[in-house]
């Protein structure tokens, strides 16, 4: 079973005291990967939303995902050198050099009529933190940089993040 819509990845979750988990489809880039969050063991509105927004994540957002990946990549490798990097040369290559590991679902407290689903990804060129994106609703970057595991509230002002760009 590919957990590709709101009820089949309803069906992968299970929880472990107050923390959920379960399994998403990532389309873009053909994988299932874990999907995480933390609150009361239900599955509540707030969810269901989250996960059938990233089911609309379109070309759009992943054309500004690209861009603010390789602006990160550049940043890292100016920082670190070209030493065992790899060359990518723009931002249509970046997301071969990366794959996702986690989507996690967040929310605001102050407001949920927003979503915000974060994704940790692996990639070539920062194999010790990863990559880290943060998308409000299903288009609106709030965080792209190394993955630190950026609240939404500490996002916006965090250092090395590229959605700013």
């Amino acid at each position: 079973m590919k957990p590709d819509t709101l009820e089949k990845v309803l069906e992968t979750i299970k929880f472990e005291g107050e923390d959920g988990e379960g399994e998403i489809y990532f389309a873009k880039f053909d994988k299932t990967i874990k999907l995480g969050f933390i609150e009361r063991p239900e599955v509540n509105n707030y969810y269901k939303k989250c996960i059938e927004t990233f089911f609309k994540w379109d070309d759009a957002l992943f054309e500004k995902l690209a861009q603010a990946s390789f602006d990160y990549y550049q940043d890292f490798l100016e920082a670190v050198g070209p030493e065992d990097m790899p060359v990518i040369k723009s931002p249509s290559e970046v997301l071969n050099y990366c794959q996702p590991v986690n989507l996690n679902l967040d929310a605001d407290d102050k407001n949920r009529s927003n979503t915000f689903i974060t994704v940790e990804l692996d990639c070539d060129w920062e194999i010790e933190h990863g990559m880290q994106w943060t998308v409000k609703n299903d288009n609106e970057l709030v965080f792209v940089g190394a993955y630190d595991g950026v609240s939404i509230d500490y996002a916006p002002q965090a250092y090395g993040n590229f959605a700013r760009k």
